[in-house]
C-alpha cells in the first residue's frame, strides 16, 4: 500500500496526535512523582497501533521510529526506565519527528533526521541495561498464576506491593449477554478505589449463560472499605496476601474464603495486550467498538455544493410558484406544487444541518498541538509557562480549525516571547515565578470566540505608536493622531516588531501580521486588550462555519451583494438628514450611541446602471458588529433573506479588501459575499481616527 495515501497520513496523524495528548498529561503527572500506569499503557498503545499501520501501509522510516519508541515505553511500562526529563525530551522529539515524517515533503527538500533521534532513543535504552531489578517475590501467588501472569501484570503487582498496597481478588460474574457493559460499569467503578491489575477466568461458573471472571485490584483501602464499596449479588472481594505463602503448586492464600481453582496455563498462552478487557478475552463479539467513519473534506465539500444546487432549484421552483398563482385555471397545481415545495424545503434544511454536524470537530484537536509549542518554547526562552485550556469542546467547521493552527501558535509565540517576562522580572513584580498563558474558546451567540491571555507586562500605546514612527510605518502627522487602538493594530502590521535583535523564536517582523491576514480570511476578526504590568489578551471572533450560511441579500449602486445573517444585527430605514459627520466621519446616532456610517457604493467605487433612481432622501442602515464593534452599512434595498453555499473567489478579485467569497442566487446569478470582519474593522479605524484626530487638532 502508499504510504503517502490520504488514509494512511489520516490515520498515523491521529496516533500520533493520541501519544502526544498521553504524554503530556505524564509529564504533568510526572511532577507530582504520581504516574498513571493506564497512561502510561495508553502512550505504548498509541506508537503500538502506529508501528501496525507503518507496516501495512510500508512506511518504513515511521515503522522504525514508531518500533524504537515502543521499546522505550515497553521499559517505563516495566519500571525499568524512570519516567526524568531527559526522557520526556527524547519522546517529545519523537513526536516532533513522526510529524515531519508524515507531512509532505518537497522534491529538493532535505529528510527528516530520523538517524540522531534513533541513536537518542537506543541511548535510552543503553541507560537501564545494568539497573536493578525488583527483588519483591510472587511466589506466594502460586505457579498456576504466576506462569499466566504478562511481565507487565507482575510488574505492576510488585509496584503495588512496594507502595504499600493491599491486594485484592475480586470475583465477579456477567450475564453473557451484557458482559461488555457489565465490564466496563465494573472496572470503572473499580479505578475510583484503586489499580485494576488483570483480569483472570475463573472456573467458578454455574451456568452456561453467565462468565466469571477473577480482577486482581491494588488499593490503598482496607478490605473492609473495599467489600463495602464493591460486593453485591454478582460481585465478591477477596484479600490476597503472602502472609502464609502456600507451595507454589497450591491455590492463592486469601484471607476469607478460599479462592477458586486456579485456571489452566494454556487459556492464557496466546500474548495478551495490557489493559485488554476481558470482553476481548472472552471472544464474545468480534464487531467493531467505534461508531465513526472518517470522511474526506472534500467529499463534504462536493455534497455542499450539491445542496447549494438544490436550493437554488428550490428557489426556481417558489418563484415558479408565485407565477402560477396568479393563473386561477391552476389553482389546484399551484396548491399542490406549494405543498411540495414547503416539503422540500424542510428537507433540504435538515439535509444542509446534517452536513454542517458531519463537518464539526472539536477545537481541542489543535489546543493539543498547542500544548507541545509552549513546552518547546518554554525550554528555549528559559521561561516556566504554565497553558491554561478550557472550551476545547467547543466545535468549529474543520476547514477553520486547520486554518487556525498557525494563527494560534504565532499568538502564543509572541505571549511567551514578547509578553510574559523573565522569571526575575516576574519575581521583582510581586508575579508567581511562572507565567501564565489562557487558551479559551467558548460559544457566543452563532459565533465562535477564542480568546488567548497571557499575564505578562501588557503594551504600552505610546511606545507602540513611538516604535512605528521609528520603524516608518506611520509618519509624523498619523503618529500625532493615533489613537491607542490604531498603535495596538500596529502590531498587525508588516515588518513590525517590538524586539530589536531577532531570536529563533521571534523579531523578524513576520507572524502577527500572517494571524490577522488569516483570520480574516476566515471571515473573522480579532481584538487585543492589553494593561501594562497585567497582561495582554487576543480576541478572535469567528464564523462557526464556512461551508454554507444564511444571508442578507442587499443592493447598492443597482449591485447585489450578501452579507453574512449571522453579523447582521439589525436592519433601519432612516432619513438622509439624520446622517452627522465627526471630523469628516459619517456617524448616525442609535439609541443614544454614535455608529459609524460605510457608504458600500463608495467603498466599492460603484456607479449606478442608466435609470437606477434610488430614493435620494431615504436609505438603508444594515447594523454589523463583530465582538463590541458596530458598523452601519448603508445600502439602497433590502431584497430578502437566503441561504447560501460560498464559493472560493477567482484570482482576479481573490484579494480585494471587504470581499469573504462569491455565491450563486436564483436566475444563475453570481454575486459577492462581503468580508463583515474587514469592513468592521475599517469602520471602527475610520472612526477612531476621526475621534482622536479631531481631539489632537483641538
Amino acid at each position: 500500500m502508499d504510504p503517502n495515501s490520504s488514509e494512511f497520513i489520516g490515520e498515523a496523524q491521529e496516533s500520533v496526535e493520541t501519544f502526544s495528548r498521553h504524554l503530556l498529561e505524564l509529564e504533568a503527572q510526572s511532577r507530582s512523582g504520581n504516574i498513571d500506569p493506564d497512561r502510561l499503557n495508553a502512550a505504548f498503545r498509541a506508537v503500538h497501533s502506529l508501528k501496525g499501520l507503518a507496516g501495512l501501509f510500508n512506511a518504513v522510516e515511521v515503522g522504525t521510529l514508531s518500533h524504537s519508541v515502543e521499546g522505550t515505553l515497553d521499559r517505563l511500562r516495566l519500571g525499568k526506565l524512570d519516567l526524568s526529563k531527559g526522557v520526556l525530551d527524547v519522546l517529545f522529539d519523537a513526536v516532533e519527528l513522526f510529524s515531519a515524517l508524515l507531512a509532505p515533503r518537497g522534491e529538493h527538500e532535505e529528510p527528516p533526521d530520523l538517524i540522531t533521534l534513533l541513536e537518542k532513543v537506543e541511548g535510552l535504552s543503553r541507560s537501564d541495561e545494568d539497573g536493578g531489578g525488583e527483588d519483591t517475590s510472587l511466589e506466594w501467588l502460586g505457579e498456576s498464576i504466576l506462569s499466566v501472569l504478562s511481565e507487565y501484570e507482575e510488574h505492576r503487582l510488585r509496584e503495588n506491593l512496594r507502595k504499600g498496597r493491599s491486594l485484592y481478588r475480586v470475583h465477579a460474574s456477567f450475564d453473557i449477554l451484557a458482559i461488555d457493559v457489565g465490564i466496563e460499569q465494573l472496572k470503572e467503578k473499580m479505578k475510583e478505589y484503586g489499580e485494576v491489575i488483570t483480569y483472570l477466568p475463573s472456573a467458578d461458573s454455574t451456568s452456561d449463560d453467565r462468565i466469571d471472571l477473577d480482577i486482581i485490584l491494588g488499593s490503598n483501602l482496607s478490605f473492609a472499605e473495599v467489600s463495602r464499596e464493591l460486593s453485591d449479588r454478582d460481585v465478591a472481594v477477596h484479600r490476597l496476601g503472602p502472609s502464609a505463602a502456600p507451595p507454589p503448586s497450591e491455590p492463592v492464600h486469601e484471607e476469607s474464603a478460599p479462592a477458586s481453582p486456579a485456571p489452566s496455563p494454556e487459556v492464557f498462552a496466546q500474548d495478551v495486550e495490557p489493559d485488554e478487557t476481558a470482553t476481548e478475552a472472552a471472544e464474545v463479539s468480534l464487531r467493531s467498538l467505534s461508531q465513526t467513519v472518517r470522511v474526506d473534506l472534500r467529499r463534504l465539500d462536493l455534497l455542499m455544493n450539491l445542496v447549494g444546487e438544490l436550493g437554488l432549484i428550490q428557489a426556481n421552483l417558489s418563484t415558479l410558484h408565485l407565477s402560477l398563482r396568479g393563473i386561477d385555471a391552476t389553482a389546484d397545481a399551484s396548491r399542490e406544487l406549494q405543498a411540495q415545495v414547503r416539503d422540500m424545503s424542510r428537507k433540504l434544511t435538515l439535509l444542509q444541518q446534517g452536513i454542517l454536524d458531519v463537518r464539526m470537530v472539536p477545537i481541542g484537536q489543535i489546543f493539543d498541538k498547542l500544548h507541545r509549542v509552549v513546552r518547546k518554547l518554554s525550554r528555549e526562552l528559559d521561561k516556566e509557562i504554565r497553558l491554561m485550556i478550557s472550551g476545547a469542546e467547543t466545535v468549529l467547521d474543520k476547514l477553520i480549525v486547520e486554518e487556525l493552527s498557525d494563527p494560534l501558535m504565532h499568538m502564543i509565540r509572541n505571549c511567551i516571547d514578547h509578553g510574559i517576562e523573565a522569571t526575575d522580572v516576574r519575581v521583582r513584580s510581586g508575579k508567581t515565578a511562572a507565567g501564565r498563558v489562557d487558551l479559551r474558546a467558548f460559544q457566543k451567540g452563532n459565533r465562535v470566540v477564542i480568546e488567548v491571555e497571557d499575564d505578562g507586562g501588557g503594551m504600552d500605546w505610546r511606545k507602540l505608536r513611538d516604535l512605528g514612527l521609528r520603524r516608518g510605518l506611520i509618519d509624523a502627522d498619523e503618529a500625532e493622531t493615533m489613537s491607542p487602538t490604531d498603535a495596538y493594530n500596529l502590531i498587525f502590521a508588516p515588518g513590525f516588531s517590538t524586539r530589536q535583535e531577532a531570536n529563533s523564536v521571534s523579531g523578524r517582523g513576520v507572524g502577527m501580521d500572517v494571524v490577522k491576514t488569516n483570520i480574516a480570511k476566515l471571515s473573522g476578526m480579532i481584538d487585543v486588550h492589553t494593561e501594562v504590568g497585567r497582561g495582554t489578551r487576543f480576541a478572535i471572533t469567528l464564523p462557526v462555519t464556512l461551508a454554507i450560511i444564511q444571508a442578507l441579500v442587499i443592493e447598492s449602486a443597482g449591485h447585489t451583494f450578501c452579507i453574512p445573517l449571522n453579523a447582521v444585527l439589525e436592519s433601519i430605514m432612516a432619513e438622509r438628514a439624520e446622517v452627522g459627520t465627526i471630523e469628516g466621519q459619517e456617524v448616525i446616532t442609535l439609541r443614544g450611541r454614535t455608529l459609524p456610517l460605510l457608504q458600500l457604493s463608495r467603498l466599492f467605487g460603484l456607479k449606478a446602471p442608466p435609470g437606477y433612481n434610488p430614493d435620494p432622501n431615504r436609505i438603508y442602515v444594515v447594523v454589523i458588529g463583530l465582538a463590541q464593534h458596530r458598523v452601519g452599512l448603508v445600502v439602497d434595498e433590502l431584497l430578502g433573506q437566503q441561504d447560501v453555499v460560498i464559493k472560493p473567489l477567482g484570482r482576479a478579485i481573490r484579494n480585494v479588501p471587504g470581499i469573504a467569497g462569491a455565491t450563486e442566487l436564483g436566475a444563475n446569478r453570481t454575486v459577492l459575499l462581503l468580508d463583515v470582519g474587514r469592513l468592521v474593522d475599517e469602520g471602527v479605524r475610520e472612526l477612531s481616527s476621526a475621534v482622536f484626530g479631531g481631539e489632537h487638532g483641538r
